[in-house]
């Protein structure tokens, strides 16, 4: 049996829509859509604060969808109130399939302010969907303000994926198009970016991958990510490595979050005879 799978990223903005309106079933209804296999989220409150009404957001939507769901917390601080739950916000994962193991990993930052706002992690989840052996999955979410940082946890990802065997997808909001210059260990080391797979292209060269850095609106149409209410960035994206290929890609058009959801169409490879 050959394996197809429909895997997606979303960032949800702890459920909250544009006009910054709290709406986790919009965003359920935004997954369902997206009739994919697998999801990894980021941005997800569990118990975090009023703003998301101290929900565990990752089980309501697993509820709502129906799914099986695991979590990874970035932030996790001392309960609000003596007695109830942790403050806790992170990346998150839904599938139709068996979960199998999951663990969460925090990736390198500042030292200093990591104490302060969110710590970035990759969440590493195993799935095995029937008949078919194990598909590692992995959900990040890279630092949005400067590239060392990104690039540090690029090569820590890299470093914790070499330590699995078989097939294995990434996905995750990276703060960077797939072609900017700290994702490039990704390629060298044998991940393939599901869009620049499907439409056959090759890496860019430093100056194109800055250039594209500098005028977003010159990206690949259709596939940019945020913000929602007009895409300029294509943030958003889904890797692959191993006897993996992509077969389609589709941007989301809701505006239930202020990024929009990413899906790819994945088949297994034949072995060769």
């Amino acid at each position: 049996m050959t394996l197809t799978l429909r895997v997606a990223t979303y960032n949800i903005h702890h459920g909250a829509r544009g006009d910054g309106r709290l709406d986790l079933p919009r965003i359920a209804g935004a997954i369902a859509d997206l009739r994919a296999d697998v999801i990894g989220l980021q941005e997800v409150d569990v118990g975090y604060g009023t703003r998301s009404g101290f929900e565990d957001q990752a089980a309501r939507l697993a509820e709502l969808l129906g799914l099986r769901g695991c979590f990874g917390a970035a932030i996790d601080r001392p309960p609000a109130v003596a007695g109830s739950r942790r403050q806790q916000y992170g990346l998150a994962l839904l599938t139709q399939h068996e979960i199998t193991a999951h663990a969460m990993h925090l990736l390198p930052g500042h030292p200093h302010l990591d104490a302060l706002r969110e710590r970035r992690g990759l969440l590493s989840v195993t799935v095995r969907p029937p008949g078919q052996e194990p598909l590692h999955v992995l959900v990040t979410h890279l630092d949005h303000e400067e590239r060392g940082h990104r690039t540090a946890q690029v090569l820590r990802i890299i470093e914790h994926a070499e330590t699995l065997d078989g097939p294995l997808v990434l996905v995750g909001d990276m703060n960077a198009d797939p072609c900017a210059p700290e994702l490039a260990p990704l390629a060298a080391r044998g991940w393939r970016e599901a869009a620049g797979e499907i439409s056959g292209a090759g890496p860019r060269s430093p100056l194109m991958a800055m250039m594209t850095a500098a005028l977003p609106w010159a990206r690949s149409a259709g596939r940019a990510t945020f913000p929602s209410r007009l895409p300029l960035r294509r943030i958003d994206s889904i890797w692959v490595r191993g006897d993996l290929e992509a077969t389609g890609l589709e941007v989301g058009t809701s505006r239930a979050s202020d990024h929009r959801p990413v899906v790819a169409a994945l088949r297994r490879v034949p072995a060769a005879l």
